[in-house]
């Protein structure tokens, strides 16, 4: 008895000493990856509590989920359990993924908690799976053990292995038109910059997007929502973000672009028979015989050497450095939709592509007045002009006209719909303008006086 007095005293008096020694000051107490035993733990918790402080905080850093509830609930000493702080890239994704899904699946909550934990220390994989989430949120519990038991099967360092099982959980997600859009991508290198406007009008020319009413403007508006889809998805990343917080153009990441190769090649929706530096500048339907140390210049110089180039789909030609000096005869020969970055000259004969629907001058030396003397009857959208007139590039501005001349028969290309930084030189081709009744975006530059 005298023993445990004496123990207790002593106890007392280094209790008393602690306190004078943090009078007025905030008691932190931090153990850093410190593990502690149950009775070490239970003695420092006591001896806390003969601190005459209204609060104290111990602090103690784990690694281990399985040991932070540990230490935060002893049922023989609280009758209160207490959760405790995720201070981690997993904690934080895990509370962002059920605030996605709050009061809709409390009884799998656990599970996300697992399937991120399998995900670490992979930030990306988590950002693909919380996005998915956002994206659906109401999932069946056999999906998500699923998904955890295939992300179980690898090691958590293997970033590549895990990255494919959280990719392919949110392509599983889309529609079949919408894959097949994603899959297209992989004919693109992985970081290399894809307008918007440029996805959008090859998936509906070849044919990945269509709707019940087999119009353009429906499939443009579907082809629209698709790409919103993946940028939501973070399937593909935004890359030029407008004013109106717009994507303009968009981004495939290396993880991504593996993915979709492998699948679009299994699928055959990729023309394995081109090299990647080929493919992307034709129509993913084409019976193209180029070998692979072709270039886009030996296509254009002899294009009926090399394919049947009358039933060509796509041809784009966009940062092709090959229509300057004697080369510029190459247009002359093109029967297909044309995106062309490298272009100074329309030449007469693009009169005769009477299906071309596309029309694609953007950033071009093409002049001015090139455009008035266009007929092209089932023409849909002509897109002209410089994308960056700010007073910080006037010799760009200089070099690249600011917009193009309305075509002199406007009023008889009855289908366009889209007409994009275009001058009327008179008041009748703004009248002429005005008989277009399925047109749908018209973007004029107005002129300091228009001749009547």
């Amino acid at each position: 008895m005298k023993e445990k007095i004496e123990a207790q005293l002593k106890i007392k008096g280094v209790v008393d000493y602690i306190e004078e020694y943090l009078k007025c000051k905030t008691v932190i107490i931090l153990k850093v990856d410190q593990k502690m035993d149950g009775s070490l733990w239970k003695e420092t918790r006591r001896a806390l509590s003969l601190l005459n402080y209204v609060a104290c905080a111990l602090i103690i850093t784990t690694k281990s989920t399985y040991e932070a509830r540990e230490y935060c609930y002893y049922p023989q000493w609280e009758s209160t359990q207490w959760d405790p702080i995720e201070f981690s890239i997993v904690g934080l994704y895990h509370a962002t993924v059920l605030e996605l899904t709050s009061n809709k699946m409390q009884e799998e909550n656990y599970i996300f908690r697992k399937i991120l934990g399998n995900c670490g220390p992979h930030e990306f994989c988590m950002k693909i799976f919380a996005h998915a989430m956002y994206a659906k949120p109401m999932r069946s519990y056999e999906e998500l053990y699923n998904l955890w038991s295939s992300l179980r099967e690898v090691a958590s360092d293997t970033l590549d292995s895990i990255a494919q099982k959280i990719v392919k959980f949110s392509y599983n997600d889309l529609t079949s038109d919408y894959k097949s859009c994603l899959l297209y991508l992989a004919i693109f290198s992985p970081g290399q910059i894809i307008k918007r406007s440029t996805l959008i009008g090859r998936w509906v020319v070849e044919g990945l997007i269509t709707t019940e009413e087999w119009t353009w403007p429906s499939s443009v508006d579907k082809a629209k929502r698709c790409f919103d889809t993946l940028i939501n998805r973070r399937l593909v990343y935004p890359a030029d973000v407008g004013a109106t917080g717009d994507v303009k153009s968009c981004i495939v990441g290396d993880l991504v672009h593996e993915f979709i190769t492998r699948i679009a090649k299994k699928q055959r929706t990729m023309q394995t028979r081109l090299s990647h530096h080929l493919a992307r500048h034709f129509s993913i339907s084409n019976d193209l015989r180029l070998r692979g140390s072709h270039t886009i210049h030996d296509f254009l110089k002899n294009p009926s050497e090399s394919s049947p180039f009358i039933l060509l789909k796509v041809l784009d030609l966009e940062d092709c450095q090959c229509f300057g000096g004697k080369n510029k005869h190459y247009l002359k020969d093109i029967c297909c939709k044309i995106y062309c970055s490298n272009v100074n000259k329309l030449p007469k004969q693009i009169n005769n592509l009477h299906e071309l629907e596309v029309l694609d001058i953007r950033d071009t030396k093409v002049p001015v007045y090139a455009t008035r003397r266009v007929r092209l009857l089932k023409l849909k959208r002509l897109l002209a002009g410089h994308n960056d007139p700010s007073p910080s590039n006037n010799d760009t501005v200089k070099e690249f006209p600011r917009s193009v001349k309305v075509p002199d028969k406007i009023e008889k290309m009855l289908d366009m719909e889209v007409l994009s930084n275009v001058t009327a030189p008179s008041n009748r081709d703004l009248r002429n303008i005005g008989i277009l009744c399925n047109l749908r975006k018209l973007g004029v530059v107005m002129e300091d006086m228009i001749p009547s």
